[in-house]
């Protein structure tokens, strides 16, 4: 018989993809002449459908998917945390219906295939959508999760991309 020893759970996840609070990216969207980027640290890479695709997750109240609702495509770029200190809370806490939050980071749009991303970043995804889904209040099998991260009904929405192409400086 064969003896198991438990793993980290941290074993799972690594690399310069890394979805977590310590290794954060901005989600970048644009629609037309318009763009913004948003603070996020829930993702992941993984395959569905016979493709690589990237998972995140945007709240309903937030500008930047609005954009990516309009344009369907946005990129997600891996900042370096020692360079653009204090930036972090910046894109996530200042909203950009009522500023330009990437001129005021001082940061750069690019396109790549018509999609957005920063040319500061130190990794860029670049995603098309295949799949949203708006979370549901009636969904959530734990009322803890609903009282902990949607109290105020700010729900997420699900986006599963197909990537297109991975970027690294």
């Amino acid at each position: 018989m064969h003896t198991f020893q438990p793993l980290d759970y941290e074993m799972l996840e690594g690399g310069p993809l890394k979805f977590d609070d310590n290794s954060w990216m901005l989600i970048t969207a644009a629609d037309g002449d318009k763009a913004n980027a948003m603070t996020a640290s829930w993702g992941g890479v993984g395959r569905i459908w016979d493709k690589l695709c990237v998972f995140i997750f945007v709240r309903e109240s937030r500008y930047t998917k609005e954009l990516l609702d309009a344009s369907d495509e946005f990129s997600i770029n891996f900042m370096d945390d020692k360079k653009h200190h204090g930036l972090k809370n910046y894109m996530g806490k200042v909203s950009g219906r009522n500023e330009d939050k990437i001129a005021g980071a001082r940061l750069n749009v690019g396109y790549d295939q018509g999609i957005p991303y920063l040319d500061e970043a130190m990794t860029v995804i670049l995603a098309r959508v295949a799949f949203k889904q708006p979370f549901e209040e009636q969904s959530f099998i734990s009322q803890e999760i609903i009282d902990k991260y949607y109290s105020n009904g700010d729900y997420h929405t699900i986006y599963i991309a197909e990537i297109e192409k991975i970027m690294a400086r």
